[in-house]
């Protein structure tokens, strides 16, 4: 007959320094995994500290079924908190306004030249006059006389 080996209980101040360096490691990985495992180490270590578990199967259990409930739980509650910009960003470089200025019967603008829009004569502009640009799209500029 075969002997079964039985992990025995895991010291809670053992559990509770895992869960102390699941968290700590947490604020170098940004994945908001690892801090649910080790809050959940915590948990499991303070409830070793007054209940005694039978093996350490059993509190690693608890660990992963604690853990599992807080992200299906909380995870996406706190991403959202805490990867929420504060600052609305324009990803949208090219098509803000601006001034531009015609070179080369081109408008000069953010560094690129752009063909003037074909609904505007493109003589009613002179060398080096500064233009306001509405709107940029397939290489070509909207723009009105400033």
């Amino acid at each position: 007959m075969e002997q079964q080996i039985m992990l025995s209980a895991v010291d809670p101040y053992i559990l509770l320094a895992i869960g102390v360096a699941l968290v700590a490691l947490e604020a170098f990985i940004a994945s908001f995994i690892l801090i649910w495992f080790g809050i959940s180490f915590i948990i499991v270590a303070v409830i070793s500290y007054f209940v005694v578990f039978s093996g350490a199967v059993w509190q690693l259990a608890t660990v992963s079924l604690i853990s599992i409930i807080l992200i299906l739980v909380l995870r996406k509650k706190v991403v959202e908190i805490f990867l929420k910009s504060k600052v609305e960003v324009s990803d949208d470089y090219l098509n803000e306004k601006g001034i531009g200025e015609i070179k080369n019967s081109k408008v000069f603008y953010k560094g690129t030249y752009w063909d003037i829009d074909s609904q505007l004569d493109e003589k009613e502009f002179i060398e080096g006059e500064k233009v306001e640009v509405l709107k940029t799209f397939k290489n070509k500029a909207t723009i009105e006389k400033r």
